[in-house]
């Protein structure tokens, strides 16, 4: 009697909802919306049409790791002309210098709604025929419009993933990657998969203020076998570790206020490991994260290991860090291995 009861109550909402539909006030209040909805699409095409190109010239060494507050100034110089609705192009012709970990700091920042602001972006490629041949074929290209089409090497993996998910293969390619063209043994092989499955995780978990899993990350892979280095960036555009719900809640259990404290004075915190999640969905992972991956960025098979998030760079495997005077919004780890 109680189920039956419970059904009739949805039967008549169901019922009292469609009756709504049928309603001339229902009728014209949706006659009414796509106006409104046709109205701003003319007017978002019409704010297209109407925009300035403004031409951006990159930094001549534009690279994210060596250049670091120089690229990070090209690209906000870029936001502050989109969200004026005009248009950019992204003008790298003349650079003498390209790391293949600026492409898909470049490329992450394109894509994201959040920067462009509904707004075209133009762009070339460099005319140097080294950095002309990594651009092309890192599959650049394939993420956004262009006339041309480039064969991407071989030599590449760039992931972008829009369902907000951990993906265990993708770190599984990267595995695979580093077997074919490396000696690496289990010893080196399963910390680095735990490193990006751990990134991926804390992007899916922590990169949002305000939403669980709503942060898109990109990877890209660069095997050069020229200075027998193989590269790996991973970028989300979240909020950065220093904006985290994480730093904030460790700055309130310390009585301190947000935004007050300098990121400087929590690099050490951050390091070590004292700025825990207190999210009851982290439990699995508690312990691991940042502290886990300082500790594998000191692997022998580790070149390079950096973090940047916020206004703060960190040198992982030297535990150094600087202050930058730009500021990037999300976070950004890079490392380098040796063949």
């Amino acid at each position: 009697m109680k189920k039956k009861s419970k059904y009739s109550k949805l039967l008549g909402i169901r019922q009292r909802y469609q009756q709504k539909r049928l309603g001339a006030y229902y009728n014209k209040d949706r006659e009414g919306r796509l106006k409104r909805w046709k109205k701003g699409e003319n007017r978002i095409f019409k704010q297209i049409e109407q925009a300035k190109i403004i031409n951006l010239q990159a930094p001549i060494n534009f690279s994210l790791i060596e250049n670091t507050n120089e690229v990070l100034d090209y690209i906000e110089n870029a936001r502050k002309i989109l969200a004026s609705n005009n248009s950019v192009k992204f003008d790298i012709s003349d650079i003498n210098n390209l790391t293949p970990d600026t492409i898909p700091v470049l490329l992450s920042h394109i894509r994201d709604v959040g920067f462009n602001n509904f707004m075209q972006i133009h762009g070339n490629a460099p005319k140097a025929e080294k950095f002309n041949k990594l651009f092309t074929e890192s599959g650049f290209y394939k993420h956004v419009r262009s006339l041309s089409k480039f064969q991407i090497s071989d030599n590449n993996l760039m992931h972008n993933e829009s369902n907000f998910k951990v993906k265990p293969d993708i770190a599984g390619q990267i595995i695979n990657l580093l077997i074919t063209n490396s000696d690496y043994t289990e010893e080196y092989l399963e910390p680095i998969y735990n490193i990006f499955i751990e990134l991926m995780s804390n992007t899916h978990h922590h990169a949002d203020l305000e939403k669980y899993g709503t942060s898109k990350w990109w990877l890209y892979l660069f095997i050069n076998h020229d200075n027998r280095r193989i590269s790996i960036s991973f970028m989300d555009l979240g909020v950065g570790i220093f904006k985290s719900v994480i730093v904030q809640s460790y700055l309130q259990r310390l009585g301190l206020m947000f935004g007050v404290v300098d990121n400087s004075y929590l690099v050490d915190d951050l390091l070590n490991g004292n700025i825990q999640s207190r999210i009851e969905f982290d439990n699995e992972i508690r312990g691991k994260g940042i502290p886990q991956i300082v500790n594998y960025a000191k692997l022998d098979c580790f070149d390079k290991f950096y973090l940047i998030t916020n206004d703060i760079k960190i040198d992982l495997k030297l535990n150094s860090f600087v202050k930058l005077s730009s500021d990037l919004k999300g976070t950004f780890y890079h490392i380098e291995l040796k063949f």
